[in-house]
């Protein structure tokens, strides 16, 4: 049997409508508003469609990795899921740990300290750090990464986080974070925040605080000629502006440790760093370092301190080059660039 016309197709679309006769005297044509086209390609059904067409009752198999719907009296097929694409580096990171095997992940190392991040958020990081750091059971033994969208505003919470964790059932591991944004926090922020949540929490403390920086020469030769410490870690801050003015062959590090009284099991290290590039410009950024160890008993072994003997050598023994230059105080060496200043 020959196909119909288009023209005859066209017009079985077409309804015709006839008016009251009192209204309008003439006939006319209204177009079908809803409805399939015949002239459009028939498209493709599936078996769903099939059964649910023909009436009979369907069972609908819904879980978290397929879907099926199928006959109740047949055995059902099963239809994989189209998993959506996690594009957040952070979430994905998130999404291993969590799935990962407790045996595997312990004998993994994880730095991901010189990946660079793409489209990692805010919560995300957020998300990801404060797992790592409340979970040291179920975590690489060790874990490194840098937040670029963290604010410092977080950094209190997370440091108060890190302390709450559980002990290792055994060994030890370490999570280590750099948070560097936008945002550069001074020094004496940084400090004076510490000293605000040692008032404000109780058992919170701060230990070990020690300042050391080193001196390159210029030309590119990045081999330290001077190396200078402190533990004045008010009066650094203090000063701190000065060595950015005029510190550009100086890279300094201050190192504090923050602990709970009572849990010897976990303490966190804060570091800052203050460092100069090729280009003259600083580069500062705050390291948190969380370091959790089981609960088994440990010796602690004490040694007293080693007793100084001075002797002559013979001339020219030990080459100055060769030798580690001596540690100078940090302080004097900041406060000599105002002297400077004013002698100028």
């Amino acid at each position: 049997m020959a196909s119909l016309p288009r023209s005859v197709l066209r017009d079985m679309l077409v309804t015709r409508y006839i008016p009251n006769t009192e209204e309008v005297k003439r006939e006319e044509l209204e177009t079908v508003r809803a409805g399939c086209s015949v002239l459009q390609p028939k498209r493709a059904l599936h078996n769903e469609d099939l059964i649910e067409g023909n009436g009979e009752d369907v069972e609908l198999v819904e879980d978290e990795n397929y879907q099926s719907v199928h006959r109740i009296d047949e055995t059902p097929k099963l239809i994989v899921k189209r998993q959506p694409i996690i594009r957040d580096e952070a979430a994905k990171v998130l999404n291993i740990l969590q799935k990962t095997p407790v045996e595997t992940l312990r004998t993994e190392k994880h730095d991901y300290f010189m990946t660079r991040w793409f489209h990692t958020s805010r919560d995300s990081e957020k998300e990801l750090v404060e797992y790592v750091l409340l979970h040291p059971n179920h975590r690489p033994y060790f874990f490194a990464m840098q937040c670029r969208q963290l604010p410092i505003d977080d950094l209190p919470e997370l440091i108060l986080k890190s302390l709450l964790s559980e002990p290792k059932e055994t060994g030890q591991s370490l999570a280590r974070f750099a948070i560097r944004t936008t945002t550069v926090m001074p020094f004496h922020v940084l400090y004076e925040l510490l000293e605000n949540m040692v008032v404000q929490n109780e058992g919170f403390q701060i230990s070990d605080e020690i300042i050391t920086a080193s001196i390159t020469p210029p030309g590119g030769n990045r081999k330290t000629t001077r190396r200078l410490q402190t533990k004045n870690c008010k009066e650094y801050g203090e000063l701190e502006p000065d060595l950015d003015e005029h510190g550009d062959l100086v890279a300094s590090t201050a190192s504090i440790t923050c602990s709970v009284e009572g849990k010897r099991h976990v303490q966190v290290q804060i570091t800052y760093a203050n460092n100069s590039n090729s280009r003259g410009s600083r580069i500062k950024f705050i390291e948190l370092e969380q370091t959790v160890r089981c609960m088994n008993r440990r010796v602690l072994i004490v040694e007293e301190p080693a007793e100084l003997v001075e002797f002559e050598v013979e001339k020219d023994m030990i080459p100055l080059k060769d030798g580690v230059p001596p540690v100078e105080d940090l302080i004097s060496y900041l406060r000599s660039f105002d002297e400077y200043q004013y002698s100028d």
